[in-house]
């Protein structure tokens, strides 16, 4: 080996002995200097300002040295110059871990698809057919809630300027003054006061209709409609008619069952069980398969026949205070005389003197205590 100094800024160097006579560039001054001859003195090295040589042989303490880089490359690598398993390069572990995630998601979504797309039309339409018709349901439910809270009202708004409440309707004028007077349509028959639905309309918005009679003879009215039934809304021949019945306890309770019976001139403080606990109308049963009939349903006719079991419900007795009262779901069989019910699957809707709307369950064993409007019975709110 050929030790020598940089004749610029005395930095040692050391070369082999075969490239003597070469220049070499100082590490330290980057100035050029010449390799002397093993013969040579030390300080016979020239500088000379040319450009670097090709490789070669010249090693300092710092050139002897890894660099960190160099270091942590070697480390990347096993003795065999490959790569250490899992690894193919810096990062790769996160891209694999990324990579992994989009991939367990497609798989997830192509599954779904997969599944959904292999489950048979028929299947399909089973799983969301009945979660369809509890949506209709409790709309239909709710539209009829605030048909019968509008009655309830109506009913209230008839009673400050009559000073009692309606009543089911006979042959005779119950307007004061010679007031509005529908006419029966067969000849030789006399007039009479419409039902208790006639009775309330321009307190529900149909002036019209109380004034002429005759327009609802081809049109019915929305809210004495039940939605949870879809009947047609009037009857052909006979005029509107509708799907909710008056308590016919409340004009009378010991003759309720008498669709006819005359007016009672029931007063709100004759109300003595209190409006809370006294059903002024509500839901009556009806037969189902007779829903799509527009005319000759049983326990149903139009608003403007006066004392008709078709616009009326009561108990299976006319004591003041009933029992064995019908409280059903409609079916395919035909309705009681007097019975009450409903469409709706929860139970029967009833507007109460108080303006409140309840259901009232089926299986209900104190229905017929609310029916009363001064039986003295104890109640039980469902």
């Amino acid at each position: 080996m050929i030790v020598f100094e940089c004749p610029s800024c005395q930095t040692k160097m050391q070369a082999a002995e075969e490239h003597a006579g070469l220049s070499v560039q100082c590490p330290n001054c980057q100035q050029m200097a010449s390799i002397p001859r093993g013969d040579a003195p030390a300080a016979a090295v020239s500088v000379t300002p040319m450009s670097p040589p090709a490789s070669t042989g010249l090693t300092t303490p710092d050139l002897a040295q890894p660099s960190r880089e160099d270091s942590r490359r070697r480390d990347e690598y096993d003795d065999r110059g490959q790569p250490p398993r899992g690894r193919t390069g810096p990062g790769a572990g996160k891209a694999a871990a990324k990579g992994m995630g989009v991939g367990m998601i497609i798989l997830i979504v192509l599954g779904v698809s997969c599944f959904v797309l292999l489950i048979p039309g028929a299947i399909l339409v089973a799983l969301l057919v009945p979660a369809v018709q509890k949506v209709r349901e409790a709309a239909a439910r709710t539209q009829s809630t605030n048909n019968l809270k509008n009655i309830a009202l109506s009913f209230h708004g008839f009673h400050d300027v009559n000073k009692r409440f309606p009543f089911n309707g006979s042959d005779e004028d119950v307007f004061k003054g010679g007031g509005p007077k529908y006419q029966k349509k067969a000849v030789g028959q006399s007039s009479t006061s419409g039902s208790w639905a006639f009775q309330i309309l321009p307190y529900i918005d149909q002036n019209h209709m109380f004034g002429n009679p005759e327009i609802g003879r081809q049109s019915g009215i929305p809210i004495l409609m039940c939605p949870g039934r879809s009947r047609p809304n009037f009857e052909h021949g006979g005029g509107a008619w509708t799907d909710y019945f008056i308590n016919n306890y409340v004009n009378n309770a010991e003759g309720a069952l008498k669709p006819d019976g005359p007016d009672q001139r029931r007063s709100m403080a004759g109300i003595m069980d209190g409006t809370s606990n006294t059903i002024f109308a509500g839901h009556g049963n009806i037969s189902v398969p007779q829903y799509s009939l527009a005319a000759n349903v049983a326990m149903s006719s139009n608003i403007f026949m006066g004392g008709t079991d078709g616009t009326m419900r009561a108990g299976n007795n006319g004591r003041a205070n009933p029992t064995g009262v019908s409280l059903l779901r409609d079916s395919p069989n035909l309705p009681q005389v007097g019975s009450w019910g409903g469409p709706f699957p929860v139970g029967g809707l009833m507007a109460m003197g108080d303006g409140a709307v309840r259901i009232f369950p089926y299986n209900t064993n104190n229905f017929g205590a609310f029916l009363t409007p001064n039986g003295g019975e104890q109640v039980f709110v469902p």
